[in-house]
Order: structure tokens, then sequence, then C-alpha cells
């Protein structure tokens, strides 16, 4: 028997239903049975009137004859259909005999509206669904970013014992026609390249039949594992500034991946940009690599590139255009530094999360010098003036609250910065609390990074058992509500430049980003990113696993929809802004969109509760006005 009034009850996310509802349910739904091969709908066919549940058998969903989904008993679909009333976007296709339970769309709608639960569950469905719509470029990032490294013709590994010479390892290449072979050297691996013969054994006038291979190879080799994707091996050649990476399947080296092998759109390919810019003799061709940049960025946004390797990839190539710059101001200056320092980024650029709005955030913190040596303090202000000015002329417009190290404010010894993080958190009135917030985030570019982790571990000390301090800066999260009002219509603004849009980064981005940043600090957490911090506040049982997933979901969602607009915006030959016209959004992004504010607004009350900000905030407030009697 069908039965489906005890299926419903059996299946989630219809077992959240009241026991009314079920029956209700039960008694209107239509029942269809399809052959196997048989299909049910068409891509591009009418709008879809029902909701399909699988209640026995098995269906695919094929687009442009590709297989995208395989759906099972108690699955459904096709709710994007439904819900935006557009053409199904894939064929359904029965792979066994299959019997529908089909519920009509004015029902389907009724429930979703009634039940938060069913509600969620459909959002985070049209999540994954909205983002896998997204149209794709044959030749585009996502061809070959989300492209498993399984997936690649390696070359194969020729390993040598580190004590051959670097003769015998040379007619080893040339046999396996290879320019590069691995070194082993007391179980440690490591490589040997044509490039390293050439610097290390002819350039000096060595004899390659008295030079032994572990003499000349690199230690040690850097791997990547097998299943991980070829974006990540891109952004780990660049870290290290290599060509080659061995691929490791699980313990074992199984090949060599090698630049050569995926450089194919040169233009907005990593190790490409960030060789040109490594090499770059002005400010003018650095200039060049950043526009580059700019223009694959909007492309990727355009196609649906996943927001959070989009920040990744602007990072990687800011990281690289800044370390050069400094490089360049340095010769430009005529001296090297007279003492360590750090170049920090601070705020998005910290936390690897940059969008198409990107103004200079920056710091620095040199070492501590006698006091007496005023040479040291004229070095890097003359420094810091001439790196910011150069950071414009390459195309990044000035901080606006003059968050950069060219300010004083923002340049100083250990010993300096010490004393201004004790005056930020001994007295956390409002400005204070948004420097210390965007210092957080701070991160090494260049120079020393110790000088970075000493600022962080006394930052850790000074606040993160400070429960007042901390409950300061939580506060800042109830600073703006989300845009939804009483009946879950989007708030805009009703006049101005503005007018009919909202603020995203200030109504949605910044509360779930500086709630996360708290909660770090609180619990330590090195981390910058926010995707890496939710995963280590989950890990450590400070929030749920599920909770930390729906807020990665919630803000990935929002900075991909901010990331459109000002795509857009550029496109257009218009300055971006955080602001976005919500009429301009499809009907299944603004369903998300609503549910993805609910998820901020659960936030913000988890927050409240975890520091009882409204009894914080009251007894500040009583405080406050009795120093005015």
């Amino acid at each position: 028997m069908l039965d489906p009034e005890r299926f419903f009850k059996e299946t989630y996310p219809f077992d959240r239903l009241s026991e009314e509802d079920i029956k209700r349910l039960s008694s209107n739904i239509m029942v269809r049975y399809y052959s196997k091969g048989e299909t049910i709908f068409e891509e591009g066919s009418s709008p879809l009137e029902f909701l399909y549940v699988i209640r026995k058998g098995a269906v695919v969903l094929k687009k442009d004859s590709a297989v995208v989904d395989y759906l099972q008993e108690g699955d459904s679909f096709d709710y994007l259909s439904l819900l935006e009333n557009v053409p199904p976007s894939s064929k359904a296709v029965a792979i066994e005999d299959t019997i529908l339970f089909m519920i009509h769309k004015r029902i389907f709608l009724r429930f979703l509206n009634d039940y938060e639960e069913l509600r969620n569950f459909y959002t985070k469905k049209l999540i994954e669904r909205v983002r896998k719509e997204k149209p794709q470029l044959s030749t585009g990032f996502d061809m070959w970013i989300n492209l498993p490294i399984r997936h690649l013709k390696l070359s194969p590994p020729l390993f040598v014992d580190g004590q051959e010479s670097v003769y015998q390892v040379i007619l080893k290449m040339v046999e396996e026609d290879l320019s590069f072979a691995l070194v082993i050297d007391e179980n440690v691996i490591g490589i040997i390249t044509e490039r390293d013969i050439i610097k290390r054994v002819f350039a000096k006038d060595l004899d390659p039949k008295y030079t032994r291979a572990k003499d000349v190879a690199s230690f040690p080799l850097i791997y990547i594992h097998m299943d991980a994707f070829l974006f990540d091996a891109l952004l780990l050649m660049t870290r290290h500034n290599i060509r080659r990476l061995g691929v490791k399947d699980k313990d074992k080296i199984v090949g060599v991946l090698e630049d050569k092998d995926i450089i194919h759109h040169e233009s907005q390919n990593i190790p490409f940009l960030a060789k040109y810019i490594n090499k770059a003799k002005s400010t003018e061709e650095i200039a060049y690599a950043y526009s580059l940049m700019y223009k694959a960025v909007i492309e990727y946004t355009k196609q649906g590139t996943d927001p959070e390797l989009i920040g990744r990839y602007i990072s990687e190539l800011s990281d690289r255009i800044m370390q050069r710059l400094v490089f360049l101001t340095i010769k430009e200056i005529g001296m090297e530094p007279p003492t360590a320092f750090s170049v920090l980024v601070l705020g998005s650029e910290g936390r690897r999360e940059q969008s198409l709005k990107t103004d200079q955030d920056n710091a620095l913190v040199y070492e501590d010098v006698p006091m007496l040596d005023l040479s040291v303090d004229d070095y890097f202000k003359d420094f810091s003036e001439r790196y910011a000015k150069n950071l414009l002329k390459i195309g990044f417009p000035p901080c606006p609250g003059k968050v950069m190290l060219s300010n004083p404010v923002w340049r100083r010894s250990l010993k300096e910065w010490i004393v201004q993080i004790d005056r930020w958190i001994e007295n956390p009135k409002g400005e204070h609390t948004i420097y210390l917030s965007v210092f957080l985030d701070l991160r090494t570019v260049f120079g020393s990074e110790w000088l970075e982790q000493e600022l962080r571990d006394y930052i850790f000390k000074k606040a993160s058992d400070n429960k007042v301090f901390l409950s300061f800066l939580a506060s800042q999260v109830l600073r703006f509500r989300v845009p939804l009002g009483f009946f879950r219509d989007f708030v805009v603004e009703k006049t101005g430049f503005h007018k009919g849009e909202f603020d995203i980064k200030a109504r949605g981005i910044f509360p779930l980003v500086h709630g996360v940043r708290v909660l770090a600090l609180e619990h330590r957490i090195s981390s910058t990113n926010t995707f890496e911090r939710l995963k280590e506040l989950s890990s450590t049982g400070v929030i749920s696993e599920s909770f930390a997933k729906d807020l990665a979901d919630a803000y990935k969602f929002l900075i991909a929809i901010r990331l459109k607009f000002q795509a857009d915006e550029l496109s257009k030959g218009r300055e971006p802004t955080n602001y976005i016209n919500p009429s301009a959004l499809s009907r299944a992004e603004k369903t998300v969109l609503k549910d993805v504010f609910r998820i901020v607004e659960e936030f913000q009350r988890f927050l409240n509760s975890k520091y009882k900000l409204s009894y914080f905030l009251t007894c500040y407030f009583l405080y406050c006005l009795s120093l005015c009697f």
C-alpha cells in the first residue's frame, strides 16, 4: 500500500507538519506512475504546478544531457520552478519504475509559509540550486578551479638517491624526458629541476660528476593530495613561488603537477599573474596586473563562481602586489629598513574576504629601538608615505577612516602598539572598539611575522578573558537591524541617492562577520578568515555544527549578492558600493535572502544572550546618565 499519511510522517521535512496538516496533505496529493526511462518533464517546458516527491523508485535530473542530480525515495523536486514560476532548468527522467506524490503549488506554498523548518529546508536546497544554475563558460574559471587533481594528467615521479651524482640524475631525466627528479635523502623527499642544475651547478662551475644530487635539490618537496582541487594547487604554487607540486594518493607520491600543465588562461591564471607581478619594475606594470585581476574577478562573479574562492583569488594576488610594492618602495628610498618590521593588512584584506570595493586598510609595526634613535621613525615615516602613494597609483583608494600606515596612528613600534592596544581595551568608547575590531583581523603581508604574533598574543592576553570588554565589542552587532519589516518584506531607503536600496554590508555582512570575530577573540582563535573561524568555533563546541554551516552558507550568499551588484556597477562604469536593490533580484534570490537575514537575526539573538547585551547596554546607559548629574 502507498499509505501517504504514514509516508509523510516518516519523511523529513514533512514529518514536521502537525497531525492535522499531514492528513490534509495526504488527502490532497495526486499520485502518478512513471515507467523506467519515461520523461517526467522536459528542460525549459512550462513552469511546474506541482512539487514532486518520490514515493518509490529513482529519478535523475539532466541539464544539457549531463546528470546534475540523482534522487531516490523521499527526495523532492523541482521547487525552483515552483517558487520562481519559471520553466524547469533540467529534464527529469525515471531510471526505475517510479511512483510520485504530487503536491499542488498552492498547498506547498501555504505549508512553506506556515512552517519555518520546512522553509529552512527548501531555502538551503534553493541556495545549492541557485548556485548550481549560474551560467558557466566552457573556458571559464569554474571549469578548472573545481577540477579534482586526480582528473589531470600528471608527470610520472622519477625517484633518485640523494647520493647519486648530478650527472647520473641528468642522464635519467633525459632518458625519461623529464625536467625534474625527486631526490630521496634519509627518507625525506626533495626535488631537483633543470633550473636548479643550471643555477647551482653550471653557473657555479661545479663538476656534475662530483656534485651530489642532495646538495642541489630543494627540501622538502611541497605536495598536495590527489583529491584536492586545481585551485588549491594554484594557491600552493603561488604561496611557495614554485612551479611543481608532488601529488600524493594516501601516503604515496604518485605524480608531479607542473605549472605548464595548467596554465591555459594566462590573463586570469594566478601563477601567471603572480610571476608577472614579481617581475614588475614599476607601479605602472603592477597597475596593469591589478586591472587584469579585477577584470577576471568581474567575469568570475558574473559566472556565479563561489564567492569564498573569489575572495581567496583577490587576496593571493593583492598580497603579491603589496609585497612587490614594498620592494619597489624600499628601492625607491635607496636604503634598507634599519630594523625588523611588518606591513599588516587589516579588515577584509586581513580576513582574505575582499570585495570589488577595496581600499587601503593597513598598518605597520617595527621592532623596538632605543628612544633616542629618531632615524628609525623617520625612515618608516618616509617609507609609509611613499608606499601609500604607490598603492594609490595602482588603484587602491585611500581608506575613508584613514586606517593606513601613512597615518602615524597606524604606524608604531611594538611597544607603542602595546600601549595603544591597552588604551583601546581599557577605554572601549565608540571609535576604540571600531579600531580594535579592524585590528583583530591583522595579517602580515610583508616582513617579520613574529611581530604580528606578538601583537596577537598580547590582544588575547588582555581581552580574551575580559568579559566587560567582550560585551562592549559584541554590542556592535546590535547597531544594525536586518532589513526585514513586520511582514517580512525588505526595508529600503525611502529617499536620497540610494532610494529603494539597502546597505547589505551594514545590515547583514557586518553583524555576522563581527559576531564571529568576537567569538574567535574570546576563544583565542588565531585564524582571521570568517569561514575558518566558523569551522574552529564549531569544532570546539562554541556553536553547533549545523548552526556554523547555516552561518557559513548565509555569509557566502550575502557576499555573492554584494559581488553581483558591484560587478554590475563596475561594468556600467560606476563606483561600486555596498547597496543593493532587492527589486533587481530573482524570486528565488529574494526567498533565499530573506531566510539568510533570519539566520543573521538568530545569530544576533545568540550573541545577545551569550554576552547579556540587553542587560549590559542598559547598565552602561544608566552609568553614563549618572555621570551627567
